[in-house]
């Protein structure tokens, strides 16, 4: 594989002298894609051009269209312009796989001479995914001011004219991820109100013609382009819900008719308007030009201030940006490459992608009247082990351990002893601490808060804000980040490894001279830039804190509408908890709860990784629908709550035995596309996670009605299956059939498929349900949950097995193996062993 930079012309050496300059050309490529930075002349303008190598075609017009646009001191410099001249380059290998090149090249005439601009390109091996960013600079000698044109913003990165002279009509489509209460709940009974919502944000897929001039662009975070031949798509590392859903209460007003916000996570009274266009901050174009498609990403809102300097102390940057392509016009194709850009190219730390299991205490204080005070050593210690039997990895201590909300200190009375007996009571069990945090959460009788009335947001008549549970809200887009910052690097040094971070919510602040403007810009002004930046800022605090330790994983809470970090910035990152209680309440140990959570795999199966969501269910039996709910969490989520206290250590057991079966799978599943057949509530409903090749994956069925046996049939490399656990099964000719049986209102069935260990030994059909299978040094071993008979596919080469535990019914021989037809009794362990 290559993933190299060429470059033609004369060596960097000759480009710092004084004889006269020859054009540059800088070319990226790996096997699916050539990136080319040329320079017809010197100084000349920048072209970037794109080719397709597999089809062999030049995707875009580099003549056509800037490859990058702002105003700069009034005037409009483009990459077009013939002002640049290349300085350098230089590169790194990223922790991903992939490689970061950084072009600079600076104007060497006109109104932005002096204006330094670096071109960051991240590509990755054998990939046609390409991050870019662009960064604007200057030095100690010049200074810049972006500008509006004709009063709106226009910063324009990246921009290509794409070629449309192949067949075909080009459309779009549009991928939102932020439309809160976007659908109503499938799963909805007699009695239940209309149009009752998930509590959660939905995607939004839109197909259209592209745009016409003066179209507002698309929201995104995705666009494709499409026609027969090809696809061609962008995206942008931002946050934003979709629109004003959720927001307000628009009941709740001043008598003069002003707002007076009180839904979740803020309360304040506001003289402005708040249109759903507010909270469109970039957007991405494809308009439809004579000579082909121009597609781009474009400032809407807040992305700078009309004067806003650049200087040696005030860079500018745009965000991450991505562009990819593919053959052909499936949709499908397009949401491959975007699950793989999110959740391989995206992220540099892999500790974010693994699978891991999470146990957090908010379900435990739900069930106690004491909420908080609930969060004692005592009972810390006996969840602590109760959950390392349900299998988790990490224990979550929600609200309530710190001692004031901006004070993340142990809680003086309650962990007088602070962390570290909790860290050693973990260590002792395997699990890794987790903490809850609310970055922007201030208590008023905290040091901090006197200390910095400066960043306390206050709303329109000078009132500081009721934010998260009445507390007040600082402004993070000020000095108040690197503190935050450094309370974290205390709290990992104490042995935190995860984070979850609450309560990010949208403030409205435009609080003067912090930075996001000074007082010769209007509140608006303010406020927008404040509200651009906010998930800049945090994405930034997590970027360095998981630089200062590679292990941390921090978790964005997205569960209220509101949330400022609901988009593609967080996951470059981390993970998103996507809803909490949705249609169901708290202490709900039934199956709604689970019915609520499974709505996020079953809506974003296919466009984000389900590996990057969490979500958490109660393990518990009570109400009869165990299997209904672990299931639920064993697709997604990863995670438990709920008072273990009310679990007996036969279901604790149970849910472990289940959670390690799919942490033996999941390995296997991260860049694997779930199938998923039937909404929510649906009977059946099914989720279908294989990986072909493999010979590994989990399917999970449900229903809400009782249902005949259920029988599935899954597309698989059959030589690689070792074993089926948990339902009936027969392995044919590329194919497993399964067999559950749901004879129960609200019913779950699962199959966990295991691949093949290295001695080549498998069990190709069972009509009892295998509850164990282990590859042990000299066979196997595995037990049932009933009576039984199973066929064991046995090398010849490991010579004739002895077996125990089940009477041997037939033996045959094919020409590499020894085929065995066994009889077990329920529980029995059966083994099967070589000979010595």
């Amino acid at each position: 594989m290559k993933n190299t930079l060429l470059q033609l012309g004369l060596a960097f050496l000759l480009l710092q002298s004084c004889a006269p300059k020859e054009p540059t050309v800088l070319q990226f490529e790996n096997e699916a894609l050539r990136k080319t930075f040329s320079q017809p002349r010197h100084p000349d303008a920048i072209s970037v051009e794109l080719y397709d190598k597999q089809q062999e075609v030049f995707l875009n017009n580099p003549a056509g269209l800037p490859y990058f646009e702002a105003v700069i001191n009034g005037q409009i410099l483009s990459a077009a312009d013939p002002v640049w001249v290349f300085e350098s380059q230089q590169s790194r290998s990223m922790g991903n796989g992939g490689t970061e090149y950084e072009l600079r090249y600076r104007a060497a005439t006109g109104p932005a001479e002096g204006l330094v601009v670096l071109i960051r390109q991240q590509l990755f091996p054998g990939s046609p995914i390409v991050r870019e960013k662009l960064e604007l600079l200057a030095d100690a000698e010049n200074r810049f001011n972006l500008n509006k044109k004709d009063g709106e913003l226009h910063f324009r990165f990246p921009q290509y004219r794409l070629r449309t002279a192949q067949a075909g009509k080009p459309q779009t489509t549009e991928i939102r991820i932020a439309s809160w209460n976007h659908k109503p709940i499938t799963f909805a009974k007699a009695g239940d109100p209309p149009g009752k919502s998930n509590h959660m944000y939905y995607p939004d897929v839109r197909a259209a013609a592209p745009d016409a001039p003066g179209d507002r662009p698309a929201k995104g975070p995705f666009r494709i382009i499409h026609n027969n031949d090809w696809s061609f798509g962008l995206a942008y590392e931002h946050a934003s819900q979709d629109n004003t859903n959720g927001l307000l209460d628009i009941k709740k007003k001043a008598e003069d008719g002003r707002i007076v916000d009180a839904m979740q996570g803020i309360k304040g009274v506001f003289n402005f308007e708040i249109k759903d266009e507010d909270f469109q901050f970039l957007g991405i174009g494809a308009v439809a030009q004579a000579q082909g498609i121009d597609a781009s990403v474009q400032a809407m809102r807040g992305a700078y201030l009309d004067g806003e300097p650049i200087d040696a102390r005030h860079p500018y940057a745009s965000v991450w940006t991505a562009h990819f392509h593919h053959t052909g016009p499936a949709l499908e194709d397009s949401k491959a490459l975007i699950r793989d850009y999110l959740l391989n190219k995206i992220c540099e730390h892999p500790a974010s992608r693994k699978p891991e299991f999470y146990y957090n205490t908010w379900g435990m204080q739900r069930a106690s009247e004491e909420l908080r005070g609930v969060l004692t050593y005592e009972n810390l210690f006996r969840e602590i082990e109760h959950a390392a039997d349900l299998g988790a990895d990490i224990f979550v201590l929600d609200d309530g351990w710190e001692e004031k909300h901006g004070d993340w200190t142990p809680h003086r009375e309650r962990l007088s002893q602070g962390l570290g007996p909790i860290r050693e009571k973990l260590e002792q069990h395997g699990l890794k601490m987790g903490i809850w945090l609310s970055p922007p959460t201030i208590d008023s009788t905290t040091e901090r808060y006197h200390a910095h009335p400066e960043w306390v947001v206050k709303d329109s008549e000078g009132n500081p804000i009721a934010a998260q549970w009445g507390h007040c809200g600082f402004d993070m887009v000020s000095g108040f980040q690197q503190v935050f910052i450094e309370d974290c690097k205390r709290l990992i040094d104490q042995g935190a490894r995860f984070f979850k971070w609450d309560a990010i919510n949208t403030f409205f602040s435009d609080l003067p001279g912090l930075h996001h403007g000074d007082s010769t810009y209007t509140a608006s002004e303010r406020r927008a830039r404040y509200e651009y930046l906010l998930p800049i800022y945090v994405t930034e605090a997590m970027r360095i804190l998981t630089e200062y330790e590679p292990e941390l994983i921090i978790e964005v809470d997205l569960t209220e509408a509101r949330r400022v970090m609901t988009g593609l910035a967080p996951l470059s990152q981390g993970k998103l908890f996507w809803m909490n209680n949705g249609a169901s309440g708290y202490n709900d140990y039934g199956p709604y709860r689970a019915q609520s959570m499974r709505t996020i795999p079953n809506e974003f199966a296919g466009i984000i990784p389900l590996e990057l969501f969490t979500y958490a269910n109660y393990p518990h039996d009570l109400e009869g629908s165990l299997d209904y709910n672990i299931h639920t969490s064993l697709i997604a989520g990863h995670g438990y709550w709920g008072k273990l206290d009310l679990t007996t250590a036969d279901v604790r057991q149970k849910v472990g035995a289940k959670t390690k079966l799919s942490k033996q799978v999941l390995p296997y599943l991260t860049d694997i596309a779930p199938e998923v057949e039937g909404k929510v509530g649906a009977s059946p409903e099914v989720y279908r996670m294989i990986n072909a090749e493999a010979g590994a994956g989990q399917v999970f069925a449900f229903t809400t009605e009782p249902v005949a046996a259920l029988n599935q049939k899954v597309k698989v490399n059959t030589e690689n299956v070792g074993a089926i656990l948990h339902t009936p099964f027969e392995l044919s000719e590329q194919e497993a059939r399964l067999q559950f049986t749901l004879d129960q209102p609200y019913a779950s069935g699962a199959a966990f498929l295991l691949p093949i260990g290295e001695k080549g030994i498998q069990i190709t059909a069972s009509d009892s349900p295998l509850l164990s299978w282990e590859v042990e040094a000299a066979g196997v071993a595995y037990h049932t949950a009933g009576d039984g008979v199973q066929t064991i596919r046995w090398p010849e080469e490991l010579g004739s097995p002895t077996v125990t535990g089940a009477v041997v019914l037939e033996k045959t021989k094919n020409s590499t193996h020894l085929l065995f037809k066994l009889e077990s009794k329920s529980g029995d362990k059966v083994k099967i062993k070589a000979p010595n």
